[in-house]
């Protein structure tokens, strides 16, 4: 079994540098060098989402118009519309990464969120995304363990791990979803997986913006790419850590540990 996890010291937005023995001007060089790179993303991406709303919209229409040559145009469409929709999954990722890093947004905390209400929500939608798959999905998860944080950015963080999971497990596997509060009190939320694995030389980068253990495979499955750095700065965000154990066509387990001080346990 190969087995990673992200401390403290590799999990930050400057990976492998030790930011605080840098001199002064050289770390507000590079704090000024990344609220550039955010405000480009977060711009950019604003301005390509309305026109691609706008040819989204003209592409569902003809889908549904019954032109004479709407056989031999549909399968073209259907394409165009597919990519669209990409698209526009990648853009909503990069905005909500650009939020994430962005020290202008900090995180809007809520005291003792739900978090076996929230799972139970994802599980149904999961359910609907496995679909033909056909995926035994099971949610092990304490009710009375309770989280101070973010509902919507852990929401976000619950919900890539557990589509993930969908994504990259074959016809028929095993999905479980836990959620516990291990002896030293810290939260524990996992998503094991009989899943296709990771090879142990790519689980060091793969909570990178973008980076794809198999390009052809990830198209293939609709992966944006962005889904692991948004887990990764969520955690980050909320003091917590990711461990990540997986083999090669046996699968995958993915958990993230919470400190103790933001668990509320009734």
């Amino acid at each position: 079994m190969q087995v990673t996890s992200f401390p403290e010291t590799i999990m930050t937005k400057h990976n492998n540098i030790n930011f605080d023995k840098l001199p002064e001007e050289v770390k507000n060089y590079i704090h000024h060098l990344e609220q550039v790179r955010s405000d480009f993303v977060a711009n950019v991406s604003h301005e390509l989402r309305t026109p691609l709303t706008v040819i989204s919209g003209y592409l569902e229409t003809l889908l549904k118009n019954n032109h004479p040559e709407k056989e031999m145009l549909n399968k073209i469409f259907m394409q165009m519309y597919q990519h669209s929709l990409r698209m526009a999954d990648i853009i909503e990722d990069l905005l909500l990464l650009a939020h994430l890093e962005s020290e202008d947004h900090p995180i809007d905390e809520k005291s003792d969120i739900f978090v076996k209400n929230i799972l139970q929500a994802l599980c149904v939608d999961a359910k609907n995304i496995s679909g033909d798959k056909k995926h035994k999905i099971r949610l092990h998860a304490d009710k009375r363990l309770l989280i101070r944080g973010s509902e919507s950015e852990l929401r976000s963080l619950f919900s890539n791990l557990i589509v993930n999971a969908i994504k990259y497990t074959p016809r028929g596997g095993n999905i479980d979803i836990k959620w516990s509060q291990d002896q030293q009190g810290h939260g524990c939320f996992s998503v094991i997986d009989t899943g296709i694995g990771i090879a142990s030389e790519h689980l060091p980068r793969i909570t990178e913006r973008f980076y794809q253990v198999d390009t052809a495979r990830s198209w293939e499955r609709g992966g944006t790419g962005l889904g692991l750095a948004i887990v990764k700065h969520v955690l980050l965000r909320h003091d917590a850590t990711l461990q990540i154990e997986s083999e090669v066509d046996k699968g995958s387990k993915f958990t993230c540990i919470f400190p103790a001080f933001r668990m509320t346990f009734r």
